[in-house]
Order: structure tokens, then sequence, then C-alpha cells
């Protein structure tokens, strides 16, 4: 049937090993193709805006000996808008799939978010009048590296704003994870 071919060339099309192969590999970098696609398609999107200022409180903690077995810990970073402007407050990721990281304020809660990439982005986005505060909550949870994850520990979650001052914030944590 391919004999217009180079008989080793059409053999090795014909054959169904070779076949299958090209498929699983076509499947595969479509697949890839989706799920990076994917993951950058919500993410909101913040306009810088003059008179939006955001003050923190502190923007690290060491949280000292973290007991394995009691569970999720969560430590709190207070924010503020001390600007005229509403103060908006989006994308946030964590640096660990162990961590998570919401936004909570009288008016409004996150959902939780994780890793960036191993979780879906979204076009959540949170907003404080001027005057108002927050928290950005981080949750650690000591047992998700099971057993041999005891020893020091160094994360950090983010967030974005429209604070043009402060478009990105980071906020980190230390300890030791102890039995």
């Amino acid at each position: 049937m391919l004999d217009f071919l180079y008989p080793p060339l059409g053999e090795l099309i014909m054959n169904k090993k070779f076949i299958i192969s090209i498929i699983i590999f076509i499947v595969a970098v479509v697949g890839f193709a989706i799920v990076f696609a994917g993951n950058g398609s919500s993410k909101a999107v913040i306009e810088k805006t003059h008179g939006a200022k955001i003050q923190i409180d502190h923007s690290s903690k060491n949280l000292g000996n973290i007991i394995y077995d009691k569970g999720v810990v969560p430590h709190s970073f207070p924010i503020k808008n001390i600007g005229t402007k509403d103060l908006e407050i989006a994308n946030l990721s964590t640096s660990c799939a162990c961590t998570k990281v919401l936004f909570k304020s009288s008016n409004d809660n996150s959902e939780r978010f994780g890793m960036k990439g191993m979780s879906q982005p979204s076009d959540w986005k949170g907003i404080l009048k001027p005057g108002e505060s927050a928290e950005i909550v981080a949750e650690f949870d000591a047992q998700y590296h099971g057993p041999q994850g005891v020893g020091p520990i160094s994360r950090t979650v983010s967030i974005e704003t429209n604070d043009p001052d402060h478009p990105y914030v980071e906020f980190n944590f230390e300890g030791e994870v102890v039995k």
C-alpha cells in the first residue's frame, strides 16, 4: 500500500506499536498544552489605582515549634487600606502545596488558594474601602509532607494589589516541625 515510500519507512508506519506511540504522544502534547494554557486564563487582572495604599502590620513571623500532630496551623497577617481609593487584593498564592492562603474581612472571605500552578487560577478579587482592615491568613499543614517532613520550614504567601507602590506583596513564616 505504501510501496512508493522507502520500504523500511512504509513498514515502520504500518507497525501498530509505532502508530499507537504517535497517538499517545499527540494526546500528551495536546493535554499539556490545554493544562498550561488554562493556568493563566482566568487570573484576576488588577489595574493600578493612585490613591489605593496598603498598610502591612508585619510581613514575617517565626512560628517557633510546630507540633506535627496539631494539624493545620494558621497565622494572620493584618492589612489595612490607608489610601483614599478602594484597595483590590487578588491572585493569592503560596510557595508550597502544604500551605493555603485566604483573605478575611468583615465584608468578604475568599476561598482558600494554594501553590501557584497547583491550584486553579481564579478571577476572585477582595475589596477594602478606605480605612478598612482585613487579614491575609496563611494555613500551614504540618502533616502534609508525612513523618519525614519534620525539621525547619520556611514558606511564603503572596498577593497582588492595585497599590502602585506595592503591586506584589509577600508574607513569610518559618518554624520547626517537631514530633
